[in-house]
Formats: structure tokens, C-alpha cells, sequence
């Protein structure tokens, strides 16, 4: 009966040698790699959250051309007898939260009426926060509108 060969043959201690090296390769790729990605994270998740906010605010834009500009005025800007919303009054006393307050219940007593779908408006809540991002947009450039509340344009 043929005896196999050792266990340890100099051909089998070369091979695994070769795979023990490639085997720290890829660990010492993995050990470098994962800290030089995560340092370039911030700038990526900053520039995804910018991406964000721009097509947010564009849609939020497009919105508020169809639905709220017949009575706040083009860009909220006001002249039609309702609240001037491009105003720095305005925008620099309202929360995000009391802007999406407003436009998804409306304001009762006026022809604001409710936006959110589900008080029989036209917008979902990721319509009404498109909505509220195109103000918040609005308000590095809003002029002071002391007469907000009755349209006033300056």
C-alpha cells in the first residue's frame, strides 16, 4: 500500500504561504481602506444633504406655483391681499414646524384652507416639508415687509 505524502511537502508550505500573504493583502486593503472611505464620508453625505435640500426646495418651488401663488403672490412676495410669506418678518418669527403647521391645517376664520391629504388638501406631508423648504429658501433674500400680514409688498 503507497504511504501519502507529508503532511508538510515544501510545495504544500509554499502554496499556503501564498495564501496566508494574499490573505494580509486583503486584510491590510480592508485596514487602510475602511479609514480613508470614512474620511471622505462628511463630504459626501454633506454634498447627498445639499442634493437633497436643492431638489426639495425645486419641487417645493413648483408646488407652491400651483397651489399657494394665486394668493400669496408669485415667489410669496405678496400684492394679492393675503400674507406676504417672502416677508423677513415672517420667515424670521415661524418655525419650520409652525410653517408646516399652516400650509397642512390652514389657518381657520380665513381662506387658508387645510393642504394636508388626509384634511382633504392636495398635498402629502413630504409635499408640505417641499413646501416649507422652498420658504426656508426664501428667506436669505426676503425683504423687510412690515405689512406681511395684509400682502404688502414692501
Amino acid at each position: 500500500m503507497p504511504v501519502p505524502p507529508p503532511l508538510d511537502a515544501p510545495a504544500d508550505a509554499r502554496a499556503l504561504d501564498r495564501w496566508y500573504l494574499l490573505g494580509l493583502a486583503c486584510m491590510a486593503v480592508l485596514v487602510l481602506g475602511f479609514p480613508l472611505y470614512r474620511w471622505g464620508e462628511p463630504t459626501r453625505r454633506e454634498a447627498a444633504r445639499k442634493a437633497m435640500i436643492a431638489e426639495n426646495v425645486a419641487l417645493g418651488r413648483e408646488a407652491f406655483a400651483r397651489h399657494c401663488a394665486a394668493c400669496h403672490g408669485d415667489e410669496g412676495r405678496g400684492g394679492r391681499g393675503m400674507p406676504t410669506l417672502a416677508s423677513r418678518e415672517f420667515l424670521g418669527a415661524a418655525t419650520d414646524g409652525q410653517l408646516f403647521s399652516l400650509v397642512a391645517n390652514g389657518v381657520p376664520g380665513t381662506p387658508m384652507t387645510a393642504f394636508d391629504m388626509e384634511l382633504g388638501g392636495p398635498f402629502t406631508r413630504q409635499e408640505i416639508e417641499r413646501v416649507v423648504a422652498y420658504l426656508r429658501s426664501l428667506e436669505a433674500r426676503a425683504p423687510s415687509v412690515p405689512g406681511w400680514r395684509t400682502g404688502a409688498t414692501r
